[in-house]
């Protein structure tokens, strides 16, 4: 029979991919089950369908304490006939991920019937069972215009302690902010609510010295520039997308990346025509960059010849993967004279969307292995190839 360690790491390769197979492994015998449990647990969130979420609520009032749930008894909120079975597990205890998105949800779609003050009461509740100085949360997710004033609940400091993982807005309550401790982050996502004039300055002046993957989207420059700067060198993978670019503000990060990012490895980034030289002082700077994802400016007519004879000219050998979006495609004899001038190189991975009749051209580069694969289309992650 398979150890709990052994199980344990088959268990951890189901998580993301197997979940369905991992809740069947509950019901095998009491040492599947006491392995599984709390791998599930972990991010209890995630992926949860709608015709779930009652069955989560009635297990987080389960765990509940009992003064709590004669509160909501008092509110009706919870039947005076109600009688509490004690769980088998502590499963709160196994939870790492919080959304609070999803939990902020899930109370609406339940307690929709109810009155906004009794709904906040039970969002209290379930705020202090999952954030106190016994629970240790390392992924943490803030939705949009979210104004609770977590910092507020006793013991955030020691629970965020290990926040590895930050996904939030960036028009977000500094006070919210204040009570989260980010010494650890490693990966930050950003959005910022359509344009949203930022009003407060934490996430700028934040010292992100662990920070390894940056995503951005619609965030202004100048706060991604500041950010960029407080980092420590350890970014890995930067997503900047969806934010208006000027010739200035572009140049500027362009140059914070090549300047702070000695190790990057991965990027997605609009670049302007007449910043492409900047490019070049990118690829040399950045020694071990692997991927790089370029989108075209469609505010100028852009020098797709200049591009790719910097790509083939200062790439480290470390870059062969390449994806390229722009409304208005490279031209096929911009693309053959990139593709003319990368031998005796890693055969590349390349994805373009929105360019036409490039079968008969590519196949002719696979047959000398200048391409290993290709495809004239963008789909999946950002940073996932073919």
């Amino acid at each position: 029979m398979l150890n709990k360690d052994i199980l344990y790491l088959i268990f951890e390769e189901l998580q993301d991919n197997e979940k369905i197979l991992l809740r069947s492994c509950i019901f095998v015998n009491k040492t599947w089950c006491e392995t599984s449990i709390p791998i599930l647990w972990r991010d209890p969130w995630k992926c949860l369908k709608r015709d779930k979420e009652k069955s989560l609520i009635n297990v987080l009032i389960s765990q509940l304490s009992e003064d709590s749930r004669n509160i909501l008894k008092k509110r009706k909120l919870l039947k005076k006939s109600y009688r509490h079975q004690k769980p088998l597990f502590n499963y709160i205890s196994f939870c790492r991920h919080l959304n609070l998105e999803v939990i902020q949800r899930m109370i609406f779609n339940n307690y929709r019937s109810y009155k906004k003050s009794k709904i906040s009461l039970i969002q209290k509740e379930i705020f202090n069972l999952l954030i106190n100085e016994n629970m240790k949360i390392t992924h943490l997710y803030i939705p949009n215009k979210f104004d609770y004033q977590i910092n507020l609940i006793p013991g955030i400091k020691r629970c965020f302690s290990e926040i590895e993982f930050l996904r939030c807005n960036t028009s977000i309550n500094d006070k919210v902010m204040a009570g989260i401790s980010l010494v650890n982050l490693k990966t930050l996502e950003l959005d910022n609510d359509y344009y949203r004039i930022l009003t407060g300055n934490y996430l700028e002046n934040l010292s992100l010295h662990r920070l390894k993957i940056l995503t951005a989207s619609r965030v202004p420059i100048n706060t991604l520039t500041n950010l960029i700067e407080n980092t420590n060198g350890h970014l890995t993978e930067i997503i900047i997308e969806y934010v208006s670019h000027d010739n200035i503000s572009n140049k500027k990060i362009i140059q914070v990346i090549y300047q702070n990012c000695p190790n990057l490895k991965y990027l997605k980034l609009l670049f302007r025509n007449s910043n492409i030289i900047e490019l070049e002082n990118l690829l040399i700077n950045c020694k071990y960059l692997e991927g790089l994802f370029i989108i075209g400016s469609t505010a100028d007519a852009f020098d797709w010849d200049k591009l790719f004879e910097i790509l083939t000219k200062s790439s480290p050998i470390s870059l062969f993967k390449f994806k390229i979006y722009s409304y208005i495609p490279p031209k096929l004899d911009s693309l053959k004279l990139f593709l003319d001038n990368w031998k005796n190189r890693f055969p590349m991975l390349l994805q373009v969307g929105r360019m036409k009749d490039t079968k008969d051209l590519v196949e002719k580069y696979k047959e000398v292995g200048i391409i290993k694969k290709y495809k004239n289309c963008l789909y999946g992650k950002d940073f996932e190839w073919i």
